[in-house]
């Protein structure tokens, strides 16, 4: 996640700087791989090259590749079939197919109003016609307030559209390849490059398991915040990588892309907290303890008259955390930080032992982790 983000602020900064150089982007994946559709790498034009789009097997030959591309302005998909004694014999990276678009980095208005949106962090959906003809019209952006770009088949374009306004709706980028038909029943392989803002991790309570945790979402990419009122605890100096550090919920905002835990070790704050964590947009709300004090904390808060819908109490999750036996606050951390990945990527946990498929996603009920 956070390689990704570094290399499209590095894009961006290209972009608005009038500096030209080849982007590559994985844009379909069979098999196995270190990388899946969407990572990136920028080639410059001095030949240097940032971000991964394998486990090292590739890049320096895409590097090498971005070469013709940056000479000729002309895109280009390039397709590795890596086989299992391929890979593991130069101990690289994993036996799978691997189809990588490279395409000059323009200046035009669209690649700057996606410099924009990528400086921004702002959710936005890039739809390109892999292998046409008509490299001057095969890419639309696509955000939650609008459209740029046109193609002249509407009709492909409409069902484009529609496919990026739902991946926007999405907690993860789930970027991918998809065969669609133009209006005379033309068949054209578009890749949806997808972008959403980084996360959120918010965390009630400053105590001592507090601190690992937010070190541990900071490295996943969230931004994390932590809200509690004592301030002796709740110190830059405790938690170094936090975005930022609230005295209370009325200080917090809250969105679809925000993932809650609640640790405060204090009866009334939980309350609180809960209070105000499933009544908000939060997809997640995670509860450290027994079930049976997380149900006794709704008991206290349906005495005071606050009732929770169905689906506000869906998103509780309590005990928090997946099964790995975890002990001490370090572990605890990882606990947590497991399921809420899981839940982001609707997978339900659990070993990956005699699994035919890595990535496999299996459509995880929320109720059952």
């Amino acid at each position: 996640m956070l390689s990704n983000r570094k290399v499209t602020k590095l894009l961006s900064g290209m972009i608005n700087n009038n500096e030209t150089g080849v982007l590559a982007t994985v844009v379909s994946v069979q098999g196995s791989a270190y990388k899946r559709e969407g990572a990136k790498m920028v080639i410059e034009a001095s030949g240097d090259y940032y971000g991964m789009i394998s486990g090292g097997c590739l890049e320096s030959d895409v590097a090498s590749s971005a070469e013709y591309v940056y000479r000729t302005g002309k895109s280009i998909v390039k397709k590795y079939e890596l086989d299992e004694d391929l890979v593991w014999g130069l101990g690289l990276g994993c036996p799978g197919t691997v189809e990588i678009l490279l395409e000059p980095i323009d200046t035009t208005s669209l690649w700057r109003r996606l410099a924009d949106s990528y400086a921004n962090d702002e959710a936005i959906v890039v739809c390109k016609i892999l292998k046409s003809d008509d490299a001057d019209a095969q890419v639309l952006l696509v955000t939650e307030t609008g459209m740029y770009g046109s193609w002249q088949d509407e009709y492909l374009q409409e069902n484009v559209v529609t496919i990026a306004k739902q991946k926007l709706r999405q907690q993860i980028d789930h970027s991918e390849s998809i065969h669609l038909q133009t209006k005379d029943g033309k068949d054209e392989t578009i890749f949806f490059d997808v972008h959403l803002p980084a996360p959120k991790l918010c965390i009630f309570g400053a105590g001592h398991d507090a601190v690992p945790l937010a070190k541990v979402g900071t490295m996943l990419g969230y931004e994390t915040t932590i809200v509690d009122p004592r301030p002796a605890y709740n110190t830059k100096e405790r938690f170094p990588t936090a975005k930022s550090l609230v005295a209370g919920p009325q200080q917090v905002t809250v969105d679809s892309q925000t993932y809650i835990v609640i640790m405060n070790h204090h009866l009334e704050r939980d309350m609180e907290s809960l209070a105000f964590s499933l009544k908000s947009d939060a997809v997640y709300v995670g509860v450290l303890g027994p079930r049976s004090r997380s149900n006794r904390l709704l008991i206290r808060l349906k005495d005071d008259g606050i009732i929770f819908s169905t689906e506000q109490l869906k998103k509780m999750f309590t005990p928090i955390g997946l099964d790995i036996g975890a002990d001490t606050p370090e572990e605890i951390s990882v606990s947590i930080m497991a399921e809420i990945t899981a839940f982001r990527s609707d997978h339900a946990g659990g070993f990956l032992k005699n699994r035919p498929y890595i990535h496999k996603k299996s459509q995880m009920a929320v109720e059952n982790l």
